[in-house]
C-alpha cells in the first residue's frame, strides 16, 4: 500500500505532519506517531473525531447520517476513524493540540546566516537549523517562533519562502521601537548567532487553488504571500490568476518589489499593485491604505481571498468583504501583531 504525508492542524494553530497508509484509517496512523485524536466509538457513529479534510483525496469507510450528514460530507468534513486517504491530504481538527498530543513543540537549534536590510523599516532574517537540517515541514503561509539572541523572548514570524526550498529559512522583521527583536536585527545580529526555531503553527495558509486568488498584503504581511507564490511556482501550479495588493506607510517601506515581478517568468498570472498612505516626490502609484485598493471587480470570480497584516487592515478588509456579501469561507485572514 502507498503511504501519503497528511499534515494535521488544530485550533490552536499546532500543525504536525505524519504519514498514513493507505491501508490505515487517520485515527491508527495518528495512533502511530503518538497522536490521539479524539474519538469514542472507532465506528463512524459518535461524530467525536470529526475533522475538516482541507486538501487532497479519500475515502470513508461505512458511518451512520447521525454522524456525518449529507451536507457535513459535502463541505468534506470527515469522520477520521472511518477516513482512508489516497492522497496528500491537509486534516483540520476544532480542538487544541494539547488534548491529542502530549509532548509540546519541538524547539531545533539554528544559526543565523544573513541579516539584511531590505528596506526603511524592514530587515530580512536567513536562518538555518543546526548540521543542515531541513527545515520543519510547513505549509505555505504558516510560522515559526524565533527564540530571540541574548534574551529569554521569543517572536512569531512567517515563512517567507516555500516549504521544502534549498538554503536558509527566510523571515522579514519590521523593525520597531523598543522590539526586542526589532533591536536584535537592528543592532547586534551576525552571521554565526545562535537561534531556536519552534513550530511550524497557523491556520492560515495555502488552500489547493481552485478559483482565482486575491491576496491583500499590509507590511510584512507580504511575507506569507511570497511563501504562497514560491510554492506555486515551485509546485507547479501555474492555471489560476493571482491578484496581489500590497500596502506600506511610506514607499520607501515596501520590499520585495523584484521578487514580486520574477513571479511572471515562473509562469504564475500575477497582477500586482500598491498603495502608501504618505507618498513622496516620486510615488505613481495609488494614495491610500491597501484596503483602498478593494473593489468589486476583484471579488468578481469568487476568489480565494487572503489578507495578511496589522489588525486595523484585517478588520477594513474583512469589513468591505462582508458587506459585499463575499462567503466567509472563501476568506482567510492573519494579523500581525507588533511585538
Amino acid at each position: 500500500m502507498s503511504k501519503h504525508d497528511v499534515t494535521i492542524v488544530f485550533e490552536d494553530g499546532r500543525s504536525v505532519k505524519i504519514q498514513a497508509d493507505e491501508a490505515d484509517t487517520i485515527y491508527l496512523a495518528c495512533l502511530k506517531n503518538k497522536i490521539r485524536i479524539l474519538t469514542e466509538c472507532l465506528e463512524g457513529t459518535c461524530a467525536t473525531c470529526k475533522g475538516l479534510c482541507v486538501e487532497g483525496e479519500y475515502w470513508l469507510d461505512d458511518y451512520v447520517k447521525g454522524a456525518l450528514s449529507d451536507e457535513e460530507a459535502a463541505r468534506r468534513e470527515v469522520l477520521t476513524c472511518q477516513m482512508r486517504v489516497t492522497s496528500d491530504c491537509v486534516i483540520e481538527f476544532a480542538y487544541d493540540s494539547h488534548l491529542a498530543m502530549n509532548s509540546e513543540p519541538e524547539a531545533r537549534p539554528a544559526s543565523v546566516v544573513a541579516v539584511e536590510q531590505v528596506s526603511s523599516t524592514v530587515v530580512r532574517l536567513d536562518v538555518a537549523l543546526a548540521d543542515g537540517a531541513a527545515a520543519p515541514d510547513f505549509l505555505p503561509g504558516q510560522y515559526v517562533n524565533l527564540s530571540v539572541p541574548g534574551a529569554s523572548e521569543r517572536r512569531s514570524y512567517s515563512f517567507a519562502n516555500a516549504p521544502g526550498a534549498d538554503g536558509p529559512s527566510r523571515f522579514y522583521i519590521k523593525v520597531l521601537e523598543h522590539g526586542v527583536m526589532s533591536e536584535y536585527v537592528s543592532g547586534r545580529a551576525q552571521p554565526g548567532d545562535g537561534i531556536e526555531m519552534t513550530g511550524p503553527f497557523g491556520r492560515f495558509y495555502l488552500r489547493q487553488p481552485t478559483r482565482p486568488l486575491l491576496m491583500i498584503a499590509g507590511g510584512t504581511g507580504l511575507a506569507p504571500m511570497l511563501s504562497m507564490l514560491d510554492h506555486m511556482a515551485a509546485t507547479g501550479m501555474t492555471g489560476r490568476t493571482v491578484h496581489l495588493l500590497c500596502g506600506a506607510n511610506h514607499p520607501d517601506e515596501l520590499f520585495g518589489l523584484d521578487r514580486i515581478r520574477s513571479y511572471g517568468d515562473k509562469g504564475i498570472e500575477l497582477t500586482a499593485e500598491f498603495a502608501v498612505v504618505e507618498p513622496n516626490d516620486g510615488w505613481e502609484g495609488a494614495v491610500d491604505h491597501v484596503t483602498g485598493l478593494l473593489r468589486d471587480e476583484l471579488i468578481a470570480g469568487g476568489p480565494d481571498i487572503y489578507l495578511c497584516g496589522p489588525p486595523p487592515m484585517i478588520e477594513a478588509g474583512e469589513s468591505w468583504l462582508a458587506a459585499q456579501g463575499v462567503e466567509r469561507t472563501l476568506i482567510h485572514a492573519e494579523k500581525f501583531v507588533p511585538s
